[in-house]
Protein backbone atom coordinates (compact mmCIF):
# COMPACT_ATOMS: atom_id res chain seq x y z
CA UNK A 1 0.00 0.00 0.00
CA UNK A 2 2.82 2.38 0.92
CA UNK A 3 4.55 1.75 -2.44
CA UNK A 4 1.27 2.44 -4.28
CA UNK A 5 0.82 5.74 -2.42
CA UNK A 6 4.38 6.79 -3.21
CA UNK A 7 3.90 5.91 -6.86
CA UNK A 8 0.64 7.82 -6.98
CA UNK A 9 2.25 10.85 -5.33
CA UNK A 10 5.10 10.73 -7.84
CA UNK A 11 2.58 10.65 -10.68
CA UNK A 12 0.72 13.64 -9.28
CA UNK A 13 3.96 15.61 -8.98
CA UNK A 14 4.84 14.81 -12.59
CA UNK A 15 1.40 15.95 -13.69
CA UNK A 16 1.77 19.22 -11.79
CA UNK A 17 5.18 19.83 -13.32
CA UNK A 18 3.81 19.17 -16.78
CA UNK A 19 0.91 21.53 -16.20
CA UNK A 20 3.31 24.20 -15.00
CA UNK A 21 5.18 24.09 -18.28
CA UNK A 22 2.02 23.85 -20.36
CA UNK A 23 -0.06 26.54 -18.72
CA UNK A 24 2.58 28.95 -17.54
CA UNK A 25 2.50 28.76 -13.77
CA UNK A 26 5.43 27.69 -11.66
CA UNK A 27 8.79 29.28 -10.92
CA UNK A 28 9.71 32.49 -12.79
CA UNK A 29 11.55 31.76 -16.01
CA UNK A 30 9.57 28.61 -16.83
CA UNK A 31 8.85 30.37 -20.07
CA UNK A 32 6.18 28.92 -22.21
CA UNK A 33 6.66 29.96 -25.86
CA UNK A 34 8.48 27.69 -28.26
CA UNK A 35 11.75 29.58 -27.87
CA UNK A 36 11.82 28.91 -24.13
CA UNK A 37 10.99 32.47 -23.09
CA UNK A 38 8.04 33.57 -21.03
CA UNK A 39 5.38 35.86 -22.39
CA UNK A 40 5.95 39.45 -21.30
CA UNK A 41 3.40 42.26 -21.56
CA UNK A 42 3.77 45.99 -21.06
CA UNK A 43 1.74 49.12 -21.60
CA UNK A 44 3.45 52.11 -23.20
CA UNK A 45 2.33 55.70 -23.71
CA UNK A 46 4.14 58.84 -24.79
CA UNK A 47 3.81 62.60 -25.17
CA UNK A 48 0.87 63.21 -22.86
CA UNK A 49 2.00 66.86 -22.56
CA UNK A 50 0.33 67.51 -19.23
CA UNK A 51 0.71 71.28 -19.00
CA UNK A 52 0.10 71.84 -15.31
CA UNK A 53 -3.65 71.94 -14.74
CA UNK A 54 -4.38 73.53 -18.12
CA UNK A 55 -4.94 70.34 -20.12
CA UNK A 56 -7.89 68.48 -18.53
CA UNK A 57 -8.44 66.41 -21.69
CA UNK A 58 -4.85 65.15 -21.63
CA UNK A 59 -5.21 64.26 -17.95
CA UNK A 60 -8.34 62.29 -18.83
CA UNK A 61 -6.37 60.39 -21.49
CA UNK A 62 -3.75 59.40 -18.90
CA UNK A 63 -6.47 58.28 -16.49
CA UNK A 64 -7.90 56.17 -19.32
CA UNK A 65 -4.51 54.54 -19.85
CA UNK A 66 -4.19 53.81 -16.13
CA UNK A 67 -7.69 52.31 -15.96
CA UNK A 68 -6.93 50.09 -18.96
CA UNK A 69 -3.68 48.90 -17.39
CA UNK A 70 -5.38 48.05 -14.12
CA UNK A 71 -7.72 45.80 -16.05
CA UNK A 72 -5.09 44.33 -18.41
CA UNK A 73 -2.52 43.73 -15.63
CA UNK A 74 0.75 43.96 -17.61
CA UNK A 75 4.19 43.18 -16.24
CA UNK A 76 5.01 46.90 -16.27
CA UNK A 77 4.03 50.24 -17.78
CA UNK A 78 6.35 52.87 -19.22
CA UNK A 79 6.01 56.47 -20.37
CA UNK A 80 8.33 57.51 -23.21
CA UNK A 81 8.65 61.16 -22.24
CA UNK A 82 7.17 64.64 -22.65
CA UNK A 83 4.95 63.61 -19.80
CA UNK A 84 4.46 66.76 -17.71
CA UNK A 85 5.83 69.89 -19.28
CA UNK A 86 5.37 73.64 -19.45
CA UNK A 87 7.13 75.75 -22.11
CA UNK A 88 10.14 77.45 -20.57
CA UNK A 89 11.20 79.34 -23.70
CA UNK A 90 14.83 78.94 -22.71
CA UNK A 91 14.73 80.45 -19.23
CA UNK A 92 12.88 79.83 -15.99
CA UNK A 93 12.20 81.44 -12.61
CA UNK A 94 11.91 80.02 -9.09
CA UNK A 95 8.12 80.36 -9.24
CA UNK A 96 7.82 78.51 -12.56
CA UNK A 97 10.25 75.85 -11.38
CA UNK A 98 8.37 75.17 -8.14
CA UNK A 99 5.01 75.00 -9.92
CA UNK A 100 6.36 72.59 -12.53
CA UNK A 101 7.78 70.32 -9.84
CA UNK A 102 4.47 70.21 -7.97
CA UNK A 103 2.54 69.29 -11.11
CA UNK A 104 5.08 66.63 -12.08
CA UNK A 105 4.70 65.04 -8.65
CA UNK A 106 0.92 65.01 -8.93
CA UNK A 107 0.83 63.66 -12.47
CA UNK A 108 3.41 60.94 -11.78
CA UNK A 109 1.46 59.78 -8.76
CA UNK A 110 -1.59 59.33 -11.00
CA UNK A 111 0.33 57.53 -13.77
CA UNK A 112 2.06 55.12 -11.41
CA UNK A 113 -1.16 54.11 -9.64
CA UNK A 114 -1.09 50.70 -11.32
CA UNK A 115 -0.59 47.16 -9.94
CA UNK A 116 2.85 46.80 -11.56
CA UNK A 117 6.15 48.69 -11.84
CA UNK A 118 5.96 52.06 -13.64
CA UNK A 119 8.97 53.38 -15.56
CA UNK A 120 9.82 56.76 -17.06
CA UNK A 121 11.90 57.93 -20.02
CA UNK A 122 13.12 61.53 -20.05
CA UNK A 123 11.71 63.69 -22.85
CA UNK A 124 13.03 66.99 -24.16
CA UNK A 125 9.98 68.78 -22.72
CA UNK A 126 10.32 67.12 -19.32
CA UNK A 127 13.60 68.61 -18.17
CA UNK A 128 15.96 71.52 -18.70
CA UNK A 129 19.26 70.47 -20.26
CA UNK A 130 22.29 72.55 -21.16
CA UNK A 131 25.37 70.41 -21.80
CA UNK A 132 25.71 66.70 -22.36
CA UNK A 133 23.97 64.59 -19.75
CA UNK A 134 25.17 66.58 -16.76
CA UNK A 135 22.98 65.53 -13.85
CA UNK A 136 24.75 68.07 -11.63
CA UNK A 137 22.85 70.92 -13.30
CA UNK A 138 20.76 72.63 -10.62
CA UNK A 139 17.70 74.90 -10.80
CA UNK A 140 19.95 77.94 -10.45
CA UNK A 141 21.57 77.03 -13.78
CA UNK A 142 18.15 77.11 -15.42
CA UNK A 143 17.45 80.51 -13.86
CA UNK A 144 20.73 82.08 -14.86
CA UNK A 145 20.96 81.26 -18.55
CA UNK A 146 19.00 80.03 -21.51
CA UNK A 147 18.70 76.30 -21.99
CA UNK A 148 16.89 73.60 -23.92
CA UNK A 149 13.85 71.98 -22.34
CA UNK A 150 11.76 72.89 -19.33
CA UNK A 151 11.85 74.14 -15.74
CA UNK A 152 12.84 70.91 -13.93
CA UNK A 153 16.33 69.40 -13.84
CA UNK A 154 17.10 65.80 -14.71
CA UNK A 155 17.99 65.02 -11.11
CA UNK A 156 14.70 66.48 -9.86
CA UNK A 157 12.71 64.47 -12.40
CA UNK A 158 14.49 61.28 -11.33
CA UNK A 159 13.78 62.05 -7.68
CA UNK A 160 10.04 62.39 -8.34
CA UNK A 161 9.72 59.32 -10.57
CA UNK A 162 12.20 57.30 -8.47
CA UNK A 163 14.06 56.11 -11.56
CA UNK A 164 17.61 54.81 -10.95
CA UNK A 165 19.21 57.19 -13.45
CA UNK A 166 18.69 59.11 -16.66
CA UNK A 167 19.57 55.86 -18.42
CA UNK A 168 19.14 52.42 -16.87
CA UNK A 169 18.04 48.85 -17.54
CA UNK A 170 15.90 46.17 -15.94
CA UNK A 171 14.93 42.54 -16.50
CA UNK A 172 11.49 40.96 -16.74
CA UNK A 173 10.94 37.23 -17.32
CA UNK A 174 14.23 36.69 -19.11
CA UNK A 175 13.98 39.82 -21.29
CA UNK A 176 16.30 42.81 -20.88
CA UNK A 177 14.86 46.32 -21.19
CA UNK A 178 17.06 49.38 -21.75
CA UNK A 179 16.07 53.02 -21.19
CA UNK A 180 18.16 55.76 -22.85
CA UNK A 181 18.42 59.53 -22.42
CA UNK A 182 18.50 61.36 -25.74
CA UNK A 183 18.20 64.83 -24.19
CA UNK A 184 21.79 65.87 -24.77
CA UNK A 185 23.44 68.31 -27.10
CA UNK A 186 24.83 66.72 -30.24
CA UNK A 187 28.35 65.75 -29.31
CA UNK A 188 31.33 64.85 -31.40
CA UNK A 189 31.16 61.41 -32.96
CA UNK A 190 33.60 59.27 -34.88
CA UNK A 191 32.56 60.95 -38.13
CA UNK A 192 31.08 64.31 -39.06
CA UNK A 193 27.57 65.09 -37.84
CA UNK A 194 24.75 64.09 -40.14
CA UNK A 195 25.80 60.50 -40.80
CA UNK A 196 22.15 59.65 -41.61
CA UNK A 197 21.94 62.47 -44.16
CA UNK A 198 20.61 65.23 -41.89
CA UNK A 199 22.33 66.70 -38.83
CA UNK A 200 20.36 65.65 -35.77
CA UNK A 201 19.60 68.02 -32.90
CA UNK A 202 20.20 65.49 -30.11
CA UNK A 203 22.97 63.12 -29.07
CA UNK A 204 23.83 60.17 -26.86
CA UNK A 205 26.79 61.26 -24.74
CA UNK A 206 30.02 59.29 -24.43
CA UNK A 207 29.40 58.19 -20.83
CA UNK A 208 26.03 56.77 -21.83
CA UNK A 209 27.46 54.97 -24.87
CA UNK A 210 30.15 53.38 -22.71
CA UNK A 211 27.53 52.25 -20.20
CA UNK A 212 25.37 50.84 -23.00
CA UNK A 213 28.26 48.81 -24.43
CA UNK A 214 28.88 47.24 -21.03
CA UNK A 215 25.18 46.62 -20.44
CA UNK A 216 24.74 44.87 -23.78
CA UNK A 217 27.79 42.69 -23.13
CA UNK A 218 26.63 41.80 -19.62
CA UNK A 219 23.27 40.59 -20.95
CA UNK A 220 24.47 39.10 -24.21
CA UNK A 221 22.16 36.07 -24.23
CA UNK A 222 18.94 37.91 -23.39
CA UNK A 223 16.51 39.30 -25.96
CA UNK A 224 16.30 43.06 -25.53
CA UNK A 225 13.93 45.99 -26.00
CA UNK A 226 15.11 49.62 -25.99
CA UNK A 227 13.18 52.78 -25.07
CA UNK A 228 14.21 56.34 -25.94
CA UNK A 229 12.17 59.51 -26.36
CA UNK A 230 13.84 60.59 -29.61
CA UNK A 231 14.31 58.37 -32.63
CA UNK A 232 17.76 56.86 -33.14
CA UNK A 233 17.53 57.20 -36.92
CA UNK A 234 16.80 59.58 -39.74
CA UNK A 235 15.11 57.50 -42.42
CA UNK A 236 14.46 58.83 -45.95
CA UNK A 237 11.01 58.70 -47.49
CA UNK A 238 12.15 55.73 -49.55
CA UNK A 239 12.54 53.75 -46.32
CA UNK A 240 15.45 51.89 -44.78
CA UNK A 241 15.49 49.18 -47.44
CA UNK A 242 15.34 46.54 -44.72
CA UNK A 243 11.64 46.60 -43.87
CA UNK A 244 9.01 48.74 -42.24
CA UNK A 245 7.02 51.59 -43.76
CA UNK A 246 7.80 52.34 -47.40
CA UNK A 247 7.28 55.09 -48.19
CA UNK A 248 8.45 56.17 -44.75
CA UNK A 249 6.11 58.96 -43.62
CA UNK A 250 7.89 62.30 -43.01
CA UNK A 251 6.83 63.73 -39.64
CA UNK A 252 7.87 67.04 -38.09
CA UNK A 253 11.37 68.49 -38.29
CA UNK A 254 13.93 66.29 -40.03
CA UNK A 255 16.71 67.20 -37.61
CA UNK A 256 14.71 66.25 -34.51
CA UNK A 257 16.43 62.92 -33.85
CA UNK A 258 19.58 61.54 -32.18
CA UNK A 259 22.42 62.44 -34.53
CA UNK A 260 24.72 59.60 -33.47
CA UNK A 261 21.92 57.07 -33.28
CA UNK A 262 23.66 55.19 -36.09
CA UNK A 263 26.37 54.22 -33.62
CA UNK A 264 23.79 52.65 -31.34
CA UNK A 265 22.11 50.89 -34.25
CA UNK A 266 25.48 49.34 -35.10
CA UNK A 267 25.82 48.19 -31.49
CA UNK A 268 22.35 46.65 -31.56
CA UNK A 269 23.04 44.90 -34.87
CA UNK A 270 26.30 43.48 -33.53
CA UNK A 271 24.53 42.29 -30.39
CA UNK A 272 22.01 40.49 -32.57
CA UNK A 273 19.37 40.20 -29.85
CA UNK A 274 17.67 43.60 -29.82
CA UNK A 275 14.08 42.94 -30.83
CA UNK A 276 12.76 46.49 -30.97
CA UNK A 277 13.28 50.12 -30.05
CA UNK A 278 10.26 52.23 -29.07
CA UNK A 279 10.17 56.03 -29.40
CA UNK A 280 7.86 58.99 -28.92
CA UNK A 281 8.68 62.64 -29.73
CA UNK A 282 7.25 62.70 -33.28
CA UNK A 283 3.60 62.32 -32.14
CA UNK A 284 2.77 60.06 -35.12
CA UNK A 285 3.16 56.38 -35.98
CA UNK A 286 6.00 55.16 -38.11
CA UNK A 287 8.02 51.96 -38.27
CA UNK A 288 11.29 50.98 -39.88
CA UNK A 289 13.85 48.18 -39.63
CA UNK A 290 17.65 48.28 -39.34
CA UNK A 291 19.78 45.20 -38.75
CA UNK A 292 16.74 43.01 -37.92
CA UNK A 293 15.68 45.40 -35.16
CA UNK A 294 12.27 47.09 -35.36
CA UNK A 295 12.27 50.85 -34.73
CA UNK A 296 8.72 51.84 -33.78
CA UNK A 297 7.57 55.41 -33.17
CA UNK A 298 4.30 55.70 -31.26
CA UNK A 299 1.40 58.11 -31.60
CA UNK A 300 1.14 60.76 -28.88
CA UNK A 301 -1.21 60.08 -25.99
CA UNK A 302 -2.55 63.63 -26.23
CA UNK A 303 -3.93 62.62 -29.63
CA UNK A 304 -7.17 60.80 -28.86
CA UNK A 305 -5.70 58.99 -25.85
CA UNK A 306 -3.32 56.90 -27.94
CA UNK A 307 -1.17 54.18 -26.37
CA UNK A 308 -0.06 50.60 -27.02
CA UNK A 309 -0.34 47.25 -25.31
CA UNK A 310 2.72 45.20 -26.24
CA UNK A 311 2.94 41.43 -25.90
CA UNK A 312 6.12 39.50 -26.69
CA UNK A 313 5.92 35.72 -27.02
CA UNK A 314 6.11 33.85 -30.33
CA UNK A 315 5.46 37.26 -31.92
CA UNK A 316 6.01 40.90 -31.05
CA UNK A 317 2.45 42.18 -30.93
CA UNK A 318 1.68 45.89 -30.66
CA UNK A 319 -2.02 46.46 -30.00
CA UNK A 320 -2.77 50.10 -30.71
CA UNK A 321 -5.43 52.25 -29.06
CA UNK A 322 -6.63 55.62 -30.35
CA UNK A 323 -4.41 56.82 -33.21
CA UNK A 324 -1.80 54.15 -32.49
CA UNK A 325 -1.41 51.50 -35.20
CA UNK A 326 -1.25 47.80 -34.43
CA UNK A 327 1.55 45.50 -35.59
CA UNK A 328 2.27 41.79 -35.39
CA UNK A 329 5.99 41.28 -35.99
CA UNK A 330 8.40 38.34 -35.67
CA UNK A 331 9.12 37.33 -32.09
CA UNK A 332 12.42 36.24 -30.54
CA UNK A 333 12.70 32.83 -32.19
CA UNK A 334 12.05 34.18 -35.67
CA UNK A 335 14.04 37.38 -35.49
CA UNK A 336 17.16 37.15 -33.38
CA UNK A 337 20.60 36.11 -34.55
CA UNK A 338 21.80 32.94 -32.87
CA UNK A 339 18.30 32.28 -31.55
CA UNK A 340 17.84 28.89 -29.89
Amino acid sequence: MREWRLGRLFGVLLAIAGASVLFGFGPPGWAQPKDGLAQVRFGVMTDAHLLGGRTPQNEAFVRGFVAAMREWKPDFVIDLGDFACQPAEGRTTPALHDEQLRWLTRHWRAFSDVPCPAYAVLGNHDVGWIRGGDEAIGPEDLYSRSHGGEHVTKSEHLAVTKMPGRYYSFDVKGYHFIVLDGNNARGETAVAAGHDGVEGAYGIDEAQKAWLAKDLAAHREKPKVVFCHQELHHTPVSGSGEGGDAPFPPVGKEHSYVDNGWELRAMFSADGRVLACFFGHKHDNRWTVYGRTHYITLAATHREGSYAKVTISETLKVEGVGKQKSYTLPGPSGQLKNAP
